[in-house]
């Protein structure tokens, strides 16, 4: 064994390494990571005295994960998938649950996780030496190829739908930003759905039934357009609806508008699954129904955060080569979110011409007005609405005229908020398919978890190469199945932000009581009870 200096530009930091040999070779591994100078002087200058409590750590997280990883039986499947012969020291389903669990609920950095493995009683009940975040991604980048993912995600699927059959199944992307400095297969530099620029991203795709349960994720490279990916995710997608037991006919796939392509909705059109899905309004047909519908035509569907929303079956459209069902529904708060937004940006449009004008007669010092200068302005305040504009300049006679707002910009504003929805659902209610589209809350919900609120967001600096991006990926995947598991068992009117406050109270008190340790859990009261008694997490208390 040996002390290593691992001296950094954040400071210096220490730890303890062992040599071993693999093969014929002599390798290094890290066996302790002991942190900074200070940390170490405050690990070692504080005794513990006696008859005294010796602080608090989280438990909810933990322990209900725990529950997850036993109830699906996770413990012999990764171990059976990842490291039949048990040769390892530390099996491969416990270092799958300290990296799902180091984001679960946290917000832990990858150095204050490795800290805590020295000062945490609980997760670690089980007593063996445990090495680092980095070499936990490393042994699963180099166990877990492609084949064994969907083999792997095909099972945790089958295991979490328990026979259930599958009628409805969500299809959507995303995407993430990371700190690498090179292209790789999947990290690409482009524009996130966060309105990221110029950083390397990797996408993910996610399926999901309707209950929210995770069906399907796949990694892509981070610049690829949602359209170009459909014809491949589509088929995965049937593939993993058949192989978990689920009859590909009794199943609505529903995807959004963003797949929005000629091919992609011939290609669904012509498959085995039913099709609910967003289609945008630049189709001409598509365009023609909107324009002509007659909003007190539409009906009372129901009742949602956005408003109340109100439908009406337009009949039929050609899209591609084929025919749709198509409806078109809107809510009323969203409408009128639209119409102040267009009047704000008509009110700053009109200030910005005045503002021009007044520029125009002065003539001052400075760049001259150009046509294409007074363009890139007006398309930055109008957007979309840029072509609702009537207006000309005159570079010679320096006279900026304007024709005001033509017809397309009445269009704009009396179809405000009308989405369009199409289907081969001919036996549907127009309500019915509307609320099973707006039913993809709930992958947006998914999508939230993974980056901000839950389990791995795919930022860490360190995932950095495509085996190790796969790896990371299907780690998100466990941990969204493990989450929708666990909120199977508790109360449907406890929101998402209701179950996490609630883990987050859950703390194990560690105290001295007669020369020996003994835990108790703190934080027992209304809101934590019904995730302590429905999962059973007491069971879970170190003896």
């Amino acid at each position: 064994m040996e002390l290593s200096i691992d001296k950094r530009s954040s400071g210096t930091y220490y730890r303890i390494r062992e040599s071993y040999r693999e093969g014929d070779k002599v390798k290094k591994r890290t066996i302790r990571y002991l942190g900074t100078l200070e940390n170490i002087l405050e690990r070692f200058s504080k005794p513990i005295p006696e008859d005294v409590e010796l602080g608090t750590v989280s438990f909810g997280p933990a322990a209900a994960l725990r529950w997850a990883f036993e109830d699906l039986g996770l413990d012999d499947l990764f171990t059976n998938f990842l490291n039949p012969e048990e040769n390892h020291g530390f099996p491969a389903w416990k270092k799958i649950f300290l990296l799902v669990w180091r984001r679960f609920f946290q917000d832990m950095s990858m150095k204050a996780a490795v800290e805590m493995y020295d000062e945490q009683v609980f997760p670690f009940w089980w007593q063996e030496d445990i090495t680092t975040v980095q070499r936990f991604y490393q042994f699963l980048g180099e166990n877990l190829d492609e084949e064994k993912i969907e083999n792997l995600q095909e099972e945790l699927t089958r295991r979490i739908l328990d026979e259930e059959q599958i009628k409805e199944c969500y299809l959507d992307t995303t995407n993430y930003c990371t700190y690498v400095q090179d292209d790789t297969k999947y990290l690409r530099i482009g524009k996130s759905k966060d309105k990221v620029v110029g950083r390397r991203l990797v996408g993910l795709s996610l399926a999901l039934t309707g209950e929210g349960l995770p069906v399907l994720s796949t990694a892509y490279p981070g610049n690829r357009h949602d359209s170009k990916l459909f014809s491949e995710l589509f088929g995965k997608v049937c593939q993993r609806i058949e192989s978990v037991g689920s009859d590909l006919e009794e199943v609505t796939i529903v995807f959004d508008r963003g797949f929005d392509d000629g091919d992609n909705y011939d290609l669904s059109r012509l498959s085995e699954p039913h099709i609910v899905a967003g289609v945008k309004k630049n189709w001409n047909s598509v365009g023609e129904k909107i324009d002509n519908a007659d909003l007190d035509e539409f009906q009372l569907s129901h009742e949602t955060n956005h408003g109340k929303c109100y439908v009406k079956d337009s009949g039929s459209v050609q899209i591609g080569k084929g025919k749709w069902r198509i409806v078109l529904s809107y809510h009323d708060k969203t409408r009128e979110k639209i119409r102040k937004k267009m009047e704000e940006a008509r009110s700053e449009t009109e200030d910005l011409l005045d503002h021009q004008r007044e520029k125009i007669k002065k003539k001052g010092r400075g760049r001259p007005i150009t046509e294409d200068g007074i363009e890139e302005k007006l398309r930055e305040v109008l957007g979309k609405w840029y072509g609702c504009l009537d207006w000309s300049f005159d570079s010679e006679e320096r006279e900026l005229e304007v024709g005001g707002w033509n017809e397309e910009w009445d269009r704009y504003y009396e179809t405000a908020g009308v989405h369009a929805v199409i289907t081969d659902h001919e036996d549907w209610s127009p309500s019915k398919v509307v609320r099973t589209y707006f039913g993809r809350k709930g992958i947006e919900s998914m999508f939230h978890l993974t980056k901000k609120a839950l389990v791995v967001p795919v930022e860490p600096p360190y995932v950095k190469e495509d085996h190790l991006v796969r790896a990371h990926l299907f780690l998100i995947f466990v941990g969204l199945l493990c989450y929708q598991h666990i909120r199977k068992e508790l109360p449907e009117n406890l929101s998402d932000e209701k179950v996490k406050s609630a883990m987050k109270m859950l703390e194990m008190v560690i105290a001295v009581e007669d020369e020996s340790l003994q835990f108790r859990l703190a934080n027992v009261n209304e809101k934590t009870k019904p995730i302590l008694s429905n999962l059973e997490l007491k069971k879970y208390l170190p003896e």
